[in-house]
């Protein structure tokens, strides 16, 4: 049976409203525009006749939200997948079987690719020859969930998005037409990869803090003194920032610890000091980092710096106490958190001191895991509170840690 293959690849895994190209472990590639808001790009692929026959005679056309067709298709959550498969045979042939089947499979590190989703339409089964022009349509919806089955257990997870972290993990979904021929004719196939992603939303924030984000002459969010409910204050922790220099640090968080791609993780940071020296911000660091972990034999843990907070004074400060406001501008192009059979992707915000010599081997003071979704909660548009002049600190080294994981 002969396959032809269609690699339009994004080289990582994609994020659907990236302005740049992101990728998982290289985040200073470049990204195609955002997607259409419909269905309304094709895409077409073909399979030629030998020869010297340059006419396609097996073709598939999808529509999707790609915002070029030259791209891989795109589909969101439920969308409809659809399209037509079409023949173009010169003369009369004995065609069996036209079938279409869509794929969802997982490739971890060494091991054979394994299929978590498949579902298959036959779109033609002649009794005869055919010939001429013939045009198939198809329609699919893909589930929302898939039942993984293990030798003595059964687990339903929600379908996870297109991923690729290289030499680690891939999760691919392809659209496959096949054309079954005559009993001395060889089968053929035509295979296009194709971009998904589950439908996940930010809760909404509290009440409060939706009134100052709708209201534009209001510049910030409410404290947590004012808005206690649309906060997570984390344990107050002691540390030395600087040689002789001990401080109490406790950092809140907004509270849903629900993040849309694109959208700011507000902070604040109340740092006492009993010696009523001064307070440098520069001398602790707050990141957003992603753990891929991964489950089996060969499971572990793979950590990667993705973001850095800004930092900026805030009211209320006295001779023993620095209030900053802070925030975490969290990327278009990352992976919206998943957790799936054999993987998952999860972020958390962690507070660094940044005095220790060796960075690659500090230890955390905090950490509190937040979900980043793909879509805003509905009539919610988070904005930014930083003040002009205050712009996201770059990440030096993304560090990228990997451990093993005998418990994941």
């Amino acid at each position: 049976m002969s396959t032809h293959s269609t690699s339009l690849s994004y080289d990582s895994d994609f994020n659907p409203w990236s302005q740049p190209f992101c990728q998982t472990s290289v985040p200073s590639a470049v990204a195609p525009p955002p997607p259409t808001p419909c269905l309304g790009t094709k895409h077409q692929y073909a399979l030629r006749g030998t020869k010297g026959n340059v006419r396609p005679w097996l073709s598939l056309i999808l529509a999707s939200r790609s915002p070029k067709p030259e791209l891989l298709p795109l589909f969101v959550g439920k969308d409809v997948i659809s399209g037509t498969v079409e023949l173009d045979l010169p003369k009369p042939e004995t065609i069996r079987e036209v079938r279409i089947t869509i794929k969802g499979e997982s490739t971890h590190l060494t091991q054979e690719s394994s299929t978590f989703l498949e579902v298959s339409q036959t779109l033609a089964s002649p009794s005869g020859k055919l010939s001429g022009q013939v045009s198939y349509p198809f329609k699919f919806v893909l589930p929302e969930d898939v039942t993984i089955y293990e030798s003595n257990w059964a687990m339903v997870y929600p379908v996870p998005p297109r991923f690729h972290e290289k030499g680690i993990l891939y999760i691919d979904y392809k659209v496959v037409v096949t054309v079954r021929r005559g009993k001395f004719s060889g089968d053929n196939s035509l295979v296009s990869d194709f971009c998904y992603f589950p439908e996940t939303t930010a809760e909404r924030p509290s009440i409060l803090r939706e009134k100052a984000y709708l209201n534009p002459t209001q510049s910030d969010i409410p404290t947590p003194m004012l808005d206690p409910g649309g906060w997570k204050l984390l344990p107050s922790v002691k540390a030395v920032l600087v040689p002789n220099t001990a401080v109490t640090l406790q950092l809140s968080i907004a509270n849903p610890l629900s993040f849309a791609l694109g959208t700011p993780i507000p902070l604040f940071l109340d740092v006492r000091n009993d010696e009523a020296t001064y307070f440098d911000p520069e001398s602790i660091d707050i990141r957003l980092v992603r753990a891929l972990v991964t489950r089996g034999l060969t499971g572990g843990v793979r950590k990667l710096d993705v973001a850095r907070a800004m930092l900026w004074p805030a009211q209320g400060s006295s001779l023993h106490s620095t209030k900053l406001w802070g925030e975490i501008l969290v990327e278009k192009c990352l992976t919206p958190s998943f957790d799936f059979s054999n993987c998952s992707v999860r972020y958390s915000i962690v507070l660094y001191p940044r005095h220790t010599p060796d960075k690659s081997e500090r230890e955390p003071l905090l950490s509190e895991e937040v979900l980043l979704t793909l879509h805003k909660a509905v009539g919610v548009v988070p904005r930014p509170q930083a003040p002009p002049g205050i712009i996201p600190r770059p990440i030096e080294h993304k560090r990228s840690v990997t451990t093993r994981s005998f418990f994941a």
